[in-house]
């Protein structure tokens, strides 16, 4: 019996307080890890004894205002791609053709960044795959006896054995088919389709990546198989037929030539290129790094909007041993610490500990020589807001009543608990055992 009311309790969690999305503020890495136990023990080191209350509503509202903060969290990372995950420092790249030659700014210190990493790029020549094309044959008649057939697929250094049967009402539209599905269905690093020309067909088999590595003479080799079953499907059906070899992709950076086996590659770290056509008829591409003040307005509104939501969740609650009053000014103070005197870019506090935003004003800001100390308070406040949802996430317990039984003695050594370090979740399961 008491395993159905823990698997109850477990799914009940499952379903109704965890996320769906994994998000970045959820710990993952081992220095992570380390750093939520250290947080934890921490707190238990000092903590007092308290007598948890045995009701449901204290408990939701305990695990709720956890992965409200956790979801916090991550959406405030989320807003940013650069190592400093609250940084207001947008960039992206650009070039000066987005249809041959586009570019995504990878870079770690884009201040640094903009106006100093450049290069031009020209491509004589796109990398592309292996591509075997098979005989046209007509679709309603056959030349391969009914049999069971096979044959070998040479790529990336290992051998595949493909077999298949022949029956006696098969047409070569047929055995086509079947061989198609076979290779898709393989999953080996090929590609197949039908080609059809009227009443004939052929069968394409393409590799799925582009290039040649140093060494390589081909992507992929078919011949007959030397199984014991019935041969004769290669020569028939031309499978073995090479209609376009693989190629490289040839360009020069700054006038060095260089040359890639995808036509999707990182330059120096700092950028994600994909060409996408040769520049023979319009000569070299200028790329290079640029402020976007687009993303860093849509930044700020993002992490506004997402503070307002959090406020606006912790004023609803309404249950008499949950402390939303605390919980509630604690957030609004961090927000009248950073921005009570934002006004000038565009931010001012409510009444209600709400943010609301002048577009305008922002977006002068933003585009503004001075942006980066102008948005400095933001910067702050986002760094602020992780600080604090972390807080919440490793002790929620503390905004829900839970009398002191005891203090601990304070002339004594301080120990960690390892019973209690968990005590907001550990609680669910206290009414089972």
């Amino acid at each position: 019996m008491a395993g159905i009311s823990l698997n109850g309790a477990y799914n009940h969690f499952i379903q109704d307080y965890v996320s769906k999305d994994v998000t970045q503020a959820d710990a993952h890495r081992k220095d992570e890890l380390r750093d939520v136990y250290k947080s934890i023990a921490k707190i238990n080191k000092k903590s007092p004894l308290y007598l948890l209350t045995d009701d449901d509503s204290s408990r939701n509202d305990a695990i709720d205002i956890k992965e409200k903060a956790r979801q916090l969290q991550g959406s405030i990372k989320r807003l940013s791609d650069h190592e400093d995950k609250s940084s207001l420092n947008h960039s992206s790249a650009f070039t000066t053709d987005e249809d041959k030659v586009s570019a995504s700014y990878i870079g770690k210190t884009p201040e640094q960044d903009i106006g100093n990493i450049e290069f031009d790029i020209e491509v004589s020549q796109l990398a592309s795959s292996q591509v075997n094309k098979g005989r046209f044959l007509p679709k309603d008649t056959t030349g391969l006896p009914a049999d069971n057939y096979a044959f070998d697929v040479r790529i990336d250094g290992q051998e595949y054995e493909f077999q298949f049967s022949i029956y006696n009402n098969d047409k070569n539209i047929d055995v086509q088919q079947k061989l198609e599905k076979l290779i898709n269905k393989a999953n080996v690093g090929l590609s197949a389709r039908i080609l059809e020309d009227g009443e004939r067909s052929a069968l394409e088999i393409a590799s799925t990546h582009t290039g040649l590595k140093q060494g390589e003479i081909s992507q992929f080799e078919i011949f007959e198989s030397s199984s014991g079953l019935a041969s004769g499907s290669v020569a028939y059906l031309g499978l073995d037929k090479v209609s376009e070899p693989a190629s490289n992709a040839h360009f020069t950076l700054n006038g060095e030539s260089k040359a890639a086996i995808s036509n999707h590659f990182t330059v120096g770290g700092k950028f994600d290129i994909n060409i996408k056509e040769t520049t023979t008829d319009t000569g070299p591409i200028h790329v290079g790094v640029k402020k976007d003040n687009e993303a860093l307005v849509s930044h700020v509104t993002s992490l506004i909007n997402n503070y307002n939501s959090f406020v606006q969740d912790a004023s609803g609650k309404t249950d008499d041993k949950f402390k939303s009053s605390k919980l509630r000014s604690e957030i609004i103070g961090i927000a009248q610490q950073h921005l009570a005197n934002a006004q000038d870019i565009g931010i001012s506090l409510e009444g209600d500990g709400t943010l609301k935003i002048d577009e305008e004003l922002l977006k002068q800001a933003a585009s503004g020589s001075s942006s980066a100390e102008s948005l400095a308070p933001v910067n702050s406040f986002a760094d602020s807001l992780i600080a604090k949802t972390k807080d919440i996430s490793v002790d929620p317990m503390k905004y829900v009543e839970r009398p002191v039984v005891n203090y601990k003695n304070p002339d004594s050594r301080d120990y960690t608990s390892p019973y209690i370090t968990s005590e907001y979740s550990g609680m669910m399961f206290n009414n089972y055992c």
